[in-house]
């Protein structure tokens, strides 16, 4: 796998992938054209999990009328800050999708077969929220829903 960032000008960039996918990153303060470099790191962890959870719906036929991962990251405030702890909640609206399933789906995306969240040096965290016909929630569940960081583990 190959890519080329090029300066654009300031703290703006363009990657390039081989095969000519582009994306801007742009960490200026004003007039921001793209993600900063950690903001895609943290969309890349998301949206690698949910990709083999869309995969895994797929495969039971499940129709998706919503899907979302709502994801958050927690840094150190000196240099570098590189991530410590990302959570990601799965906010699901899908008919047929129970919670035992969607706990299971989102812990394999995230445990077993996302890349990103294997590279990194930080703890990857998954919450689930299922969504009712209306759109309310029927609350949020995982393995550390509610949980402090730095508490006993």
């Amino acid at each position: 796998m190959t890519s080329t960032v090029t300066n654009l000008g300031g703290l703006r960039f363009m990657g390039e992938t081989a095969d000519g996918q582009r994306a801007m990153i742009d960490n200026e303060k004003v007039a921001r054209t793209g993600m900063s470099p950690m903001q895609l790191v943290l969309n890349a962890v998301a949206a690698c999990a949910g990709m083999d959870v869309s995969v895994m719906l797929g495969k039971r036929k499940l129709p998706v009328k919503t899907y979302r991962i709502e994801v958050s990251g927690e840094r150190p405030d000196e240099n570098p800050a590189p991530f410590t702890r990302i959570v990601a909640r799965h906010v699901f609206d899908v008919p047929g999708l129970d919670r035992e399933m969607a706990e299971r789906f989102v812990d394999l995306a995230t445990n077993k077969y996302c890349s990103v969240g294997a590279s990194l040096n930080a703890s990857v965290d998954w919450e689930v929220e299922l969504l009712d016909a209306t759109g309310a929630s029927l609350g949020v569940t995982g393995p550390k829903v509610g949980a402090t960081v730095g508490a006993a583990e």
